[in-house]
């Protein structure tokens, strides 16, 4: 069963996607709210977000990751949200 599609909900447009295409938001015991990785895998209560700017400032404004994680989420990750955004266009900028 490992070609199986694993379903996520966003918290800001509550739209059904694939896992592997959202973005991970993890409250850790001890260690407070951090973001999942491509090589990192964190244990604890989690909230997806699709990687759009529209999702992100919908979360930030109406509190959803709090409302989801149950807990404070400080700016600086929302702010590491949308400096992932800026990642993938950045590169190819470069390589150019």
């Amino acid at each position: 069963m490992s070609g199986e599609v694993v379903l996520r909900r966003c918290v800001s447009c509550r739209e059904r996607r694939d896992r592997s295409l959202l973005w991970r938001i993890i409250r850790q015991y001890g260690d407070g709210v951090v973001l999942e990785g491509p090589k990192t895998r964190a244990m604890g209560r989690s909230a997806y977000v699709c990687p759009t700017t529209t999702c992100i400032e919908d979360a930030r404004r109406r509190k959803r990751l709090q409302r989801s994680l149950r807990c404070q989420v400080s700016d600086s990750i929302y702010t590491a949200l949308e400096e992932r955004l800026r990642e993938p266009l950045h590169a190819a900028s470069e390589a150019r």
